[in-house]
Parts: C-alpha cells; structure tokens; sequence
C-alpha cells in the first residue's frame, strides 16, 4: 500500500541515561506532526499517543510521513497519502488525544493535501 519497510526495534536498546529499553515498546510517547492533515485537526503537536509495539514502519519516501516518535531515535508512527492515513500507536488507549484524533476520523472526507511520494 506504501512503499518502504517494516522493522523491529534492536534488542539492545540503549536511552540517553544509559538505561537498556524494552522491546516491545509500550508506553507513552510524543508524536511530532510532520505533515498538515484533517486527523491532527485539534490535536496539539507533541502530544502524548499509547505505543504497544516492537516494529515500526520506515516509508520510502519522506512525504509519507505524518508523524514520528522516539525510542530512542527517531521512527516514523504515522503515515498518509490521499485517502489513507495510518498511525503505530493505539488511538484507543490515547485518552483525549486519541478521541479527537478518532472524531476526526469519523468526520474526514477522505480528502488531504496530496504529497508528490
């Protein structure tokens, strides 16, 4: 559907305090928007999303994605193009922000600015 890849987060981990890091990843993390889309509509940048997971996926073209996170480095947990907007993290388990970002769902029109991927 996107072109790119899927990976796994290494097993040895490492956070800036020296501290190993869990696979897989669960927790809170900030999701940095990289692209204007209907479904970050009222939802701030920066704002904390639920993550439960060990891979994450690596679009080939950087137009494709919508958001990343840390853990430790950078990874893409949000991608879109045209009618398609998919994201890592649990939206469900996301309390406020979450909510929103499913209202907006629910009212898109399936229309975004389209990124020339």
């Amino acid at each position: 559907i996107l072109s790119g890849r899927v990976r796994r987060f290494a097993h040895d981990l490492i956070d800036g305090n020296g501290q190993k890091l869990k696979v897989p990843h669960m927790g809170w993390n900030e999701v940095e928007q990289r692209i204007e889309h209907p479904l970050w509509n009222g939802i701030a940048n920066h704002t904390r999303f639920y993550f439960v997971h060990s891979y994450y996926p690596a679009p080939a073209a950087a137009g494709l994605t919508a958001g990343v996170s840390r853990y430790p480095a950078e990874f893409a947990c949000a991608a879109a193009r045209g009618n398609l907007f998919a994201v890592q993290f649990h939206p469900e388990k996301s309390h406020t922000a979450g909510l929103q970002l499913l209202a907006n769902f629910v009212a898109w029109n399936g229309r975004a600015l389209e990124c020339a991927c």
